[in-house]
């Protein structure tokens, strides 16, 4: 439990600082949580691989070895868990109080349900594989709610009005400023924020004429929905990479 709540609180820390700390400390932090996203994802491709290869080839096959997943996979994956990692960050410079303690409490969850499954998997499951079993199953599992959560206060956040007012007009008046001056972090920032201005203008004007409405409703949930898997699915991956390297560690 205290060894998922370090990174969840470290990020709270790294927020909250002054521009000039966070700036300072962005490289070392997103290494960190690239790091940690990339050990949990990493871990349940090869997971995947592993349980398709055993099924279908031979263990000394040449094609065996060749599919397992080499330099190709982790490049693959380090790829995928940096561009989260950034996304993440730079949705984490502007969490409200409230989105901050489900994510908080989201440590508990996945620490409960780590448990509850290794032992439901204790008499079924093969000890070698268990706990990355356990961590695969975890993931969806737990992003179910926090995803539902995510998505019932992202509604209820305030909300500049923008009924009746154009995609481009809008973006104008109401684009905020960026909170950070590293160029990476800063052009992430500014893209979650015209995604998320994007966002609300859409459910905002999606009770317009009948010729638009439907588009802009389709739109707004898809964004809402796109960001929110994108995030809440990077802080679980987070979490269950702390997990993935703590085992690790634990039998080196």
């Amino acid at each position: 439990m205290i060894l998922l709540l370090l990174p969840a609180i470290a990020l709270l820390i790294w927020s909250g600082l002054p521009d000039t700390a966070r700036d300072w400390l962005f490289l070392p932090v997103w290494a960190v949580s690239s790091w940690l996203i990339l050990a949990g994802s990493l871990e349940s491709a090869r997971l995947r691989r592993r349980v398709w290869l055993d099924q279908y080839l031979q263990p000394g096959s040449t094609w065996h070895r060749l599919l397992r997943g080499g330099w190709p996979l982790l490049v693959w994956h380090l790829l995928i868990a940096s561009m989260l990692a950034l996304f993440m960050l730079a949705r984490l410079l502007h969490v409200s109080g409230w989105l901050w303690l489900l994510l908080l409490a989201q440590t508990a969850l996945i620490w409960w349900l780590a448990r509850w499954l290794g032992r439901r998997l204790g008499a079924h499951v093969k000890t070698e594989v268990r706990p990355a079993l356990t961590r695969r199953l975890l993931v969806p599992l737990s992003m179910v709610p926090l995803l539902s959560c995510y998505v019932l206060v992202a509604l209820q956040l305030p909300q500049p009005d923008m009924v009746a007012m154009g995609w481009a007009e809008a973006v104008d008046r109401y684009l905020p400023g960026s909170h950070s001056g590293m160029g990476l972090l800063a052009l992430c920032e500014r893209v979650y924020l015209l995604l998320d201005l994007t966002l609300q203008w859409a459910m905002q004007n999606a009770l317009g004429s009948q010729d638009d409405s439907g588009a802009l409703a389709i739109l707004g949930w898809s964004l809402l929905l796109l960001a929110g898997t994108a995030f809440t699915w990077a802080w679980v991956r987070m979490l269950a990479g702390v997990g993935t390297l703590s085992e690790r560690g634990e039998g080196g």
